[in-house]
């Protein structure tokens, strides 16, 4: 996913033409570092390209047990129907820096690296920002730069709900606590989601995704999925949870201080791949341009991207420490 560059008329300009060089290769460098933007997007949805307006993705009923027949008979004929579509709509994202005359007539190339080296990790957080915000949004509808954006999964209701197809929940008021208790139990509960035909999925969870800022919270997991014994035991017994968890920390996602739960979200990769439950489509990729603006002759850079992030299937993901939901 590299940095398009279009047309740069800002490098027909002798005055600009060293300079612009210079910034298109800094861009060039930080868009080759994976930071803990990228790495929290890879992480937690399935990435994919985008040549359309917008992008469907279905998932598909499967077939029933297979039937005992009698001596001769011949076998039943079963189907599969597409279920729970989503349509999820590319939103066009911009930025842009102005590298002033007076700069280059200074030689202020360190500052206009440090803005050049911005607008990239602007886009990056940008990216990782709309995937928290679809993420953690606790409605159908959440709002990112003043628009409002869809949040629902394929059974047309939002991420987290205790109304999912089925009947089914995948939000609950139960803290984390001390132990690997609640972590344990809510790991079953997705692992008995069932699809829409009713069969039970049996997928493993392996994901916990948390804040950015809550320290207690991140050091019991880090301690319940590393240590060798058991948390909060005196006896000399196994640790069921050590090896099974990968902790990712939203560095986009902030708890409320004024709640004094720490929510939390467990998530099966398994499952998140096969039923294409997270995606993140990038329609446009950082495309930057720049120019002389003849009136100020400054060196504008403008950035522009188009992407969406959404989900599918709910079937992935279980919150934990939510406000309101299903208690275990």
């Amino acid at each position: 996913m590299a940095i398009i560059f279009s047309k740069n008329s800002g490098l027909n300009d002798d005055f600009w033409k060293p300079v612009g060089q210079v910034l298109t290769a800094v861009m060039n460098d930080v868009d080759n570092e994976k930071g803990r933007y990228d790495e929290f997007v890879k992480a937690v949805y399935n990435e994919k390209s985008s040549k359309k307006y917008a992008e469907k993705t279905a998932g598909l009923t499967s077939i029933g047990n297979m039937q005992i027949t009698g001596e001769g008979e011949a076998a039943p004929i079963d189907t599969i129907q597409e279920s729970e579509p989503k349509l999820l709509v590319h939103s066009t994202f911009q930025n842009g820096i102005a590298c002033t005359k007076e700069m280059k007539d200074d030689g202020q190339i360190d500052v206009m690296k440090t803005m050049a080296q911005n607008l990239v990790r602007s886009y990056k957080r940008t990216r990782a920002q709309l995937a928290s915000n679809a993420l953690t949004s606790a409605a159908a509808t959440y709002t990112f730069s003043g628009k409002t954006l869809d949040s629902t999964t394929g059974d047309g209701v939002a991420l987290f709900s205790t109304a999912h197809a089925g009947g089914q929940s995948n939000v609950f008021t139960d803290a984390f606590g001390t132990t690997s208790e609640v972590l344990n139990k809510l790991a079953n509960v997705g692992r008995n989601f069932k699809n829409a035909s009713g069969h039970v999925q049996g997928y493993t969870f392996d994901t916990i995704i948390i804040p950015s800022n809550c320290p207690v919270l991140e050091d019991t997991i880090k301690k319940i999925i590393r240590t060798d014994l058991m948390v909060g035991s005196n006896f000399n017994d196994i640790n069921t949870q050590k090896g099974l968890w990968n902790l990712v920390i939203d560095p986009c996602w902030q708890k409320d201080p004024s709640v004094s739960k720490d929510p939390f979200i467990i998530m099966s990769s398994e499952a998140n791949k096969e039923l294409m439950a997270a995606m993140f489509y990038d329609r446009t990729p950082l495309d930057v341009a720049n120019q002389v603006d003849f009136k100020t002759r400054n060196l504008e850079w403008t950035g522009y991207a188009r992407m969406s992030a959404g989900f599918r299937d709910f079937r992935a993901f279980v919150l934990g420490g939510a406000q309101s939901g299903s208690s275990l």
